[in-house]
């Protein structure tokens, strides 16, 4: 076989990837609907107690009973929701809850959690704000920070020796959790992680396919060229 057949057969596999290759774009993508903004702001400093909380996710969230809530307690302390989070029908990117009234000044930590309505990933996270006159010490900077990795996708698993020993090492979310509702804090890991697993196995079969395409299709044009020659 020439030169100029043998690049005609292997034109003919590349394109054949390449007519494949829509399929890739089709794989399931993590949607997750994260926070894109909140009343009170993370970390803020507000003078007077706010009367409810609202955030803003990245994307719709799917209003199923159990799916979605925010729950805000004072730092190490009680439970601070003054009633149900509500999902705005005309937006479903933003969900609020009320906060009791005459809030003491201090920290004030806020659990989220919710389902995208996208492709029913799980979501959660937690910030926290503070109220009155109130200035965050060297420790609440310190567990603002921990609390951003709460929900994070790719949170690494300390190490032997890295596991917090005092009370002040300790993120809020955790600290707090006995009168938190469990399910704010801890339900949407597993099913994440789990749906994460199955995207990903869909792309590995998606590209296998693709490929094994094209070099069916590569096969097909050698033995083409092949019986003309």
């Amino acid at each position: 076989m020439t030169n100029r057949r043998w690049a005609a057969t292997a034109v003919m596999g590349i394109l054949a990837i390449g007519l494949a290759s829509p399929l890739w774009s089709a794989a399931p993508v993590l949607a997750h609907a994260r926070l894109k903004s909140s009343t009170p702001a993370k970390g803020a400093i507000v003078p007077v107690a706010p009367s409810a909380v609202e955030i803003i996710f990245t994307n719709d969230i799917q209003k199923i009973a159990g799916s979605y809530d925010i729950a805000i307690n004072k730092d190490r302390g009680p439970s601070v929701t003054g009633g149900p989070a509500v999902l705005d029908d005309a937006d479903r990117s933003k969900l609020s809850v009320p906060l009791k009234p005459d809030l003491a000044p201090g920290r004030y930590v806020v659990n989220w959690k919710n389902v995208s309505d996208e492709d029913g990933d799980p979501a959660e996270g937690a910030f926290s704000f503070y109220v009155g006159d109130y200035t965050p010490n060297t420790v609440d900077l310190t567990n603002d920070a921990q609390l951003e990795r709460v929900g994070a996708e790719s949170e690494e698993t300390p190490a032997a020796g890295d596991t917090p020993t005092s009370s002040e090492d300790t993120p809020p979310s955790a600290a707090t959790s006995a009168s938190t509702p469990a399910a704010v804090v801890t339900t949407t890991n597993g099913a994440e992680s789990d749906g994460g697993d199955g995207g990903n196995n869909n792309v590995i079969w998606i590209i296998a396919a693709a490929v094994g395409a094209g070099v069916i299709a590569a096969i097909a044009g050698f033995a083409v060229m092949r019986g003309r020659s």
